[in-house]
């Protein structure tokens, strides 16, 4: 991670599942410039693919070209700005083709530095910051089962036993306009970060993923735990994984 005081160790998996034929998650990491994506796609076809990719494409290209390395407000500002230029991407390609008509997309961004951590989100795919054995989440899913317990109507512990998360109120390629969640915190050595598509969390409860990332290994070994326990437990999903491990620099160096 190119920052004065942080380095960051990433590492990603995406498996199709047990129960699906194809892929529609894809994900992005650029450690040079320290950042990731994760999108999972939905639409008939082959449209799920098509959306996940032109959202993982564009972002990516927005950050590459306007990303700052410093500046909490300026890169808050970059990463809600591609987000929105994702949603056009998706938009625009539909309507170029009607068999790509109604495709959408889930989005989670995350770019860690040494001035502290932004992301952004819409949907349900989620981030996650594990710190000292406790485990937090970053994002707020976009869902109808979220609105219920938001709105008081079902407890958190009874919406983590309901097998299927529901509808989705928000994702990218629905309507002209979206809003984008994005959010900021601080960063610690030690901390580790999770983002991943609902392929993770439907199969794997807050608890067991708590105790999977705090579990001693690397985090190339992380990621494929995960991925083997979201399919131990039935796979009905395509399941993506991006892992940052975060460091203090000078151990990091040492360490080699």
């Amino acid at each position: 991670m190119q920052a004065s005081s942080l380095a960051v160790r990433w590492a990603a998996l995406s498996d199709v599942g047990l129960q699906r034929v194809r892929n529609e998650d894809a994900f992005l990491v650029e450690p040079a410039r320290s950042y990731a994506v994760v999108a999972d796609g939905m639409g008939g076809h082959n449209a799920g693919d098509v959306a996940a990719r032109i959202v993982i494409d564009t972002i990516g290209e927005v950050l590459r070209q306007r990303l700052p390395e410093h500046g909490v407000e300026a890169r808050a500002s970059v990463l809600r700005a591609a987000v929105l230029a994702a949603n056009d991407a998706v938009r625009a390609a539909a309507a170029r083709d009607r068999g790509l008509t109604g495709m959408g997309a889930t989005v989670v961004v995350a770019n860690p530095c040494a001035d502290g951590l932004i992301f952004a989100s819409v949907g349900d795919s989620r981030l996650y910051r594990l710190r000292a054995g406790r485990l937090e989440q970053l994002t707020h899913d976009h869902t109808m089962l979220q609105e219920l317990v938001d709105g008081g109507m079902i407890s958190p512990e009874q919406a983590r036993r309901v097998p299927f998360r529901g509808m989705l109120t928000r994702a990218l390629g629905v309507e002209d306009e979206v809003l984008v969640d994005v959010g900021r915190t601080d960063l610690q050595p030690g901390d580790l970060l999770l983002m991943c598509s609902d392929g993770l969390t439907d199969m794997v409860d807050a608890d067991e993923l708590a105790s999977l990332l705090a579990a001693p290994g690397d985090v190339y070994t992380c990621a494929a735990t995960l991925v083997a326990s979201a399919n131990a437990e039935g796979g009905r999903d395509n399941i993506t994984v991006v892992l940052a491990a975060v460091a203090d620099d000078r151990s990091a160096n040492a360490g080699g």
